[in-house]
């Protein structure tokens, strides 16, 4: 390629990732001074393979009327009222620390084609086994001798353990399917070969090799993909163990093993000192003592019997997560600040809604006896006193359905929504 077809090649690349920046920063809708990108929607609205467009066009009408409503929330200084303000810096923690994982670790992992190719060889390479099972090791090293001397397999098998299968014999498997300590046995061997014993939990196996093929099903095109997800699952979850490693030796975390014992012992024979007793401790300042989370530790315990120094981490590991994030100034970068402000917006509508709506409907007996009586055909056969609940739930659904479309109706006449239809049609257009 000469140098002006390169810079060519590499300008329309630029271009292509200006383009979807556009794209995804692009304004969806206009309500007075505020302005709501494409970003912005796709923070709360989740397009999914079987929406057709008429329900993909519901999400985004839905996503105006709802930032419609919070235009109007806005106007009754619903920013400051103290319970969004509390939810909001819960809501803050959780969405910096999981942004902040998800960078470090999830998206962090790639799995190539040639990763893929490599797993899908091993996945159709096929070896076909069948064993010898016995349980006392002066067995085991008799067998062994004997196929060292050249004594056949099969004159053997009738000292397995194994009575199920003919003469021992387990069927193929593919190469990725076998323990890496079997596989490296087996590869020693030659065709027809027989390994040494494998010691497994109590017992000792031989493994003979009666054939190895390459399966022609399935298809690479037909699992490619099903290969790349389950390969990236695998290397997110080593990344993970591997990241909250460091994160742990970062933060300097130790535990008590005293204290970690004390929080089983019941409240009433805990003494002053024993209360007071570190649990954990985090750089090398900050400790955790017996007396703040015993109550709570012991709640925990009684229901699920988990070991109490993973339902410490449950917590601890999310605060490290976040002081780490914070530290490197990553709530302040131009996404989660974006995440952030759409969080505040969600409970801003959230708020609103339920005053405006949820809080407002009631529905008395009356109601639901006449909305019973008014539809013979849609309870047929059954008496109100058996679904007397289902009848009132149903007539609370539409009477909110009701409301919802008068107030959506309010509130897009009186703020007037700017929506850019160029936006909208991308977003009909896009893959899920």
């Amino acid at each position: 390629m000469n140098k002006r077809s390169l810079y060519a090649f590499y300008t329309v690349i630029v271009l292509i990732g200006i383009l979807a920046g556009c794209s995804y920063e692009q304004t969806l809708v206009t309500i007075g001074e505020d302005q709501y990108t494409v970003a912005d929607f796709k923070e709360t609205f989740t397009f999914v393979p079987t929406d057709d467009s008429v329900q993909r066009h519901n999400k985004i009408e839905e996503y105006i009327n709802q930032m419609c409503c919070v235009a109007e929330a806005k106007t009754r200084n619903y920013e400051d009222d103290p319970i969004i303000l509390t939810a909001l810096e819960t809501h803050r923690k959780n969405i910096v620390y999981n942004g902040y994982y998800q960078k470090e670790v999830v998206d962090a992992i790639t799995v190539t084609d040639a990763e893929v190719k490599e797993r899908y060889e091993k996945i159709i390479d096929q070896v076909h086994l069948a064993q010898i099972v016995v349980e006392e090791e002066s067995l085991a090293q008799f067998i062994q001798a004997e196929l060292r001397k050249g004594v056949p397999f099969e004159s053997l098998h009738h000292f397995s353990l194994d009575t199920v299968s003919e003469m021992g014999d387990i069927g193929f498997h593919s190469i990725l399917s076998l323990p890496e300590n079997i596989l490296a046995e087996i590869e020693r061997v030659e065709y027809k070969g027989t390994t040494d014993a494998i010691q497994l939990g109590n017992y000792y196996y031989f493994l003979n090799v009666i054939e190895r093929k390459k399966s022609d099903t399935p298809e690479y095109d037909q699992i490619k993909e099903h290969i790349r997800d389950a390969f990236k699952r695998e290397k997110i979850k080593a990344a993970a163990e591997k990241f909250i490693e460091d994160l742990m030796t970062w933060a300097k975390v130790e535990y008590n093993p005293i204290g970690l014992d004390l929080l089983l012992k019941p409240d009433s024979l805990l003494t002053e000192p024993e209360l007071n007793t570190w649990v954990v401790k985090k750089y090398d300042t900050a400790y955790v003592r017996v007396a703040a989370i015993n109550e709570a530790i012991q709640y925990q315990y009684r229901q699920s019997f988990i070991d109490p120094k993973q339902l410490i981490e449950r917590v601890l590991i999310p605060d490290l997560i976040y002081d780490k994030a914070v530290l490197e100034n990553f709530d302040k970068s131009k996404d989660m600040k974006r995440k952030l402000e759409n969080a505040f917006t969600s409970l801003l509508y959230q708020k609103f809604y339920s005053d405006e709506i949820l809080s407002t409907v009631t529905v008395d007996s009356a109601e639901v006896v006449s909305y019973f009586e008014r539809h013979p055909d849609e309870y047929k056969n059954k008496k109100l006193e058996d679904i007397f609940r289902l009848v009132e739930s149903k007539v609370r659904t539409n009477k909110i359905n009701t409301l919802r479309r008068k107030l959506f109706s309010s509130m897009r006449e009186k703020y007037q929504p700017v929506i850019n239809e160029e936006a909208v049609a991308r977003l009909l257009k896009e893959e899920a």
